[in-house]
């Protein structure tokens, strides 16, 4: 057996698929010895000029390592070269040696091909296999396996037990869905009858698009894997799909097992969550993914037989889907005072202060505040990608996805309305969440130059190749077309927040790893500048205001400093006193038949007023300072009221008018409460000369100055 020899030509349609696979390739690649007449191999591989070598190795498994190599290259990874030719060496050694293997790639599991690679060293060297040799195979049994087994799967791809967009092509993404991302297991479901319905399921819901590939493999198989370990803590699982009647009790059970966080974990490394407390949107998560399973088997009987084992689902009906959908809870949206996702001033300094050790190389350091204020040396992180990415995320208020997936020319020209002399750009950004939702805004001088720099970082990393993302993955990635992976942010983020210990001016810890809170603080701090709420929607890339709100922190301090810039003063100059809780009062401000010329009246809508206009002499009219002109207009105008018919009294009675007089004790009640308005008001702010606000308004035509026109030359 010196190489693949396929069968007749005539018949690929009826054979292996794998030789469908292996007529599509290069000649070059098709073996027994790859490398000599590839173009550019040293570049494609990870030894140089180490060739692949499949000789006498059975014709089906040859084959798919020379298709497992070209895809290799194919995807922008190198091909393994010294894998594929220790695991051919380790085949060989199995075929002289009489030793069982299996018949094909596909149909070895990487269990079984560690047992071999260790059965080879045993018997070779007497040792067992090395770290490095163990994880060098393991690469070959990921993402090039799979992509082997999905093309030659020619039933429903969502049949396969793992699913990944990187591997298999026929998995339907949106246009904003970046491949290769991502992937998910359904294979870990182990009850037979659980796994085949949730991969109908969620793989008919991903066609139809009525879900994303994003919602399915980062929370609908979680959701029904959890579902799935609590159906292996009960004697019979079969029982919840059994008296329709009883669901409501599966379903309170499951409920209660679901609030245990130790019972949600489902890897080892989550450990560290085990002593989180469970959101109840969390758990109705779960619930309402058990509850559309069985709502979706329910309602495509006719078409369970041919996809699926229907005994055990034969019960099945919507009865089943309303017990478990009926315990879903309904969670109050409140807005309370909270600023938990805020990140203050105290905490961003410290952030700002520590960013640049992330793109410090490893083998230089930098001071960083300690434990008691002392001064530290911290190694690098030599990543500065991260670096620039929490940067961007801070300034824009992005998600950490639209940042870390943006196209590499994500900058383009501001539109024509932008003012003159501004240096504003406009940023694409990634917009994977909301479809109907912008995705681009505009930027300042800074977050243009912190794309500038990145985009010259990447070039001078890939610069034969055109980078397809601004931030890209740094390892198994030659041409530059992966972005950077999400759970290397998140790793890199939770190890620079263990380092520098940024807390807020409350001394709570800051994890950086959080990054949707620089989002939150960014919304926020655009609102208390008076952004109207329509513009930051739009700056926010959210569908409705609602959505936008939910982001605005409530900060205490915020609403005493807004409250003490508003205060109101009762007719005898002295202050009026609100609780925080006294909403009614605050609302009247917003009636229109409650709004004076001079102030407001704070008389409740359902009481009527006898005082007629005299709204200085009531207990319950309160103004502030934006009315100073009125009230000062008001106090000259009954002052010279009062002068005026008082003469006109003594002129006409030869006497003057008594102090008594109910007119003129009113007018001179109403004068003294001006007066005292006016005392008690705060001074204006001074004005510069030249200042927009220094000349008075007036009604009518403004004169403006024009310059002389110059003549020509």
């Amino acid at each position: 057996m010196t190489g693949p020899r396929p069968p007749f030509p005539g018949r690929i349609e009826t054979a292996d698929p794998i030789w469908r696979l292996w007529h599509e390739l290069p000649p070059q690649w098709r073996g027994p010895i790859i490398g000599p007449e590839v173009e550019n191999w040293d570049k494609i591989t990870e030894n140089d000029s180490a060739r692949i070598r499949l000789h006498d190795l059975p014709e089906t498994i040859a084959a798919e390592l020379a298709w497992m190599a070209h895809w290799q290259a194919r995807d922008g990874t190198r091909s393994s070269v010294l894998a594929t030719n220790q695991l051919a060496n380790i085949i060989r050694r199995a075929i002289g040696d009489r030793h069982p293997f299996p018949p094909s790639i596909r149909a070895m599991d990487w269990d079984q091909a560690a047992a071999l690679q260790r059965w080879f060293y045993a018997t070779r060297w007497g040792r067992l296999p090395p770290h490095g040799s163990i994880a060098r195979l393991r690469v070959l049994f990921r993402f090039a396996r799979l992509a082997l087994v999905a093309r030659c799967h020619d039933g429903h791809w969502w049949q396969l037990d793992d699913w990944h967009p990187r591997c298999d092509p026929r998995i339907p993404l949106t246009e904003r869905e970046p491949q290769g991302n991502y992937g998910c297991s359904p294979g870990q479901i182990h009850h037979r009858w659980l796994r085949e319905a949730a991969k109908w399921q969620l793989g008919t819901a991903l066609e139809a698009g009525t879900l994303r590939w994003s919602t399915v493999s980062q929370e609908r198989i979680k959701c029904l894997t959890r579902f799935d370990r609590w159906l292996s803590t009960i004697d019979d699982p079969l029982r919840v799909l059994g008296d329709p009647t009883d669901a409501s009790v599966h379903a309170a059970t499951f409920r209660r097992w679901d609030t245990d966080p130790a019972n949600r974990l489902l890897r080892n490394n989550d450990r560290r969550f085990a002593d989180r407390s469970v959101h109840p949107r969390q758990i109705n998560d779960d619930l309402r993914a058990v509850g559309e399973l069985f709502a979706f088997v329910a309602g495509n009987r006719a078409a369970a037989p041919r996809l699926l084992d229907t005994a055990p689902w034969s019960p099945v009906t919507e009865a089943h889907a309303a017990g478990w959908l009926r315990q879903v809870t309904r969670i109050k949206h409140t807005r309370e005072i909270n600023d938990a996702h805020y990140v203050d001033d105290h905490a961003m300094s410290q952030i700002l202060a520590a960013l640049p050790l992330l793109g410090l190389p490893r083998d230089q350091q930098m001071l960083i505040s300690g434990d008691g204020g002392t001064s530290v040396a911290a190694d690098g992180f030599d990543d500065p990608q991260a670096m620039r990415m929490i940067l961007l995320q801070i300034l824009t208020g992005r998600r950490a996805s639209e940042i870390r997936t943006c196209r590499f020319d994500c900058l383009s020209a501001p539109p024509a309305s932008a003012v003159p002399g501004e240096q504003i750009t406009r940023f694409h950004y990634a917009q994977t969440k909301i479809d109907s939702a912008p995705d681009t805004i505009l930027v300042d001088r800074q977050v243009a130059e912190i794309i500038g720099e990145q985009q010259r970082w990447v070039t001078g990393k890939f610069p034969d190749h055109e980078p397809r993302f601004l931030f890209v993955q740094r390892n198994g990635n030659r041409t530059g077309g992966k972005p950077y992976p999400p759970g290397t942010y998140a790793w890199v983020l939770r190890e620079f927040s263990d380092r520098v210990q940024i807390t807020d001016s409350r001394d709570r810890p800051v994890r950086l790893s959080h990054t949707h809170r620089f989002r939150h603080t960014r919304f926020t701090r655009l609102a208390e500048l008076g952004l109207p709420i329509h513009v930051l929607q739009r700056y926010a890339g959210h569908a409705t205001p609602t959505m936008t709100m939910h982001y605005i922190a409530a900060r205490q301090q915020h609403a005493e400093q807004a409250f003490l810039a508003t205060v109101k003063l009762k007719a005898d100059g002295t202050r009026i006193q609100f609780s925080r809780d006294d909403h009614d009062s605050l609302h009247l401000f917003d009636r229109a038949d409650r709004r004076l010329p001079h102030g407001w009246c704070l008389l409740p809508p359902l009481q009527t007023c006898d005082k007629g206009n005299a709204c200085l002499t009531c207990s319950v009219f309160v103004t502030d300072a934006t009315h100073r002109t009125v009230l000062q207009r008001q106090l000259d105008d009954t002052t010279e009221l009062i002068n005026r018919t008082t003469t006109e009294f003594e002129d006409t009675h030869g006497r003057p008018m008594p102090d008594d007089n109910i007119w003129l004790t009113h007018r001179r009640t109403e004068q003294q409460a001006l007066t005292r308005l006016l005392d008690a008001l705060p001074p204006e702010p001074e004005r510069t000369a030249g200042s927009c606000c220094s000349r008075p308004a007036v009604a009518g035509p403004i004169p403006l100055p024009l310059p002389t026109p110059r003549t020509q030359p």
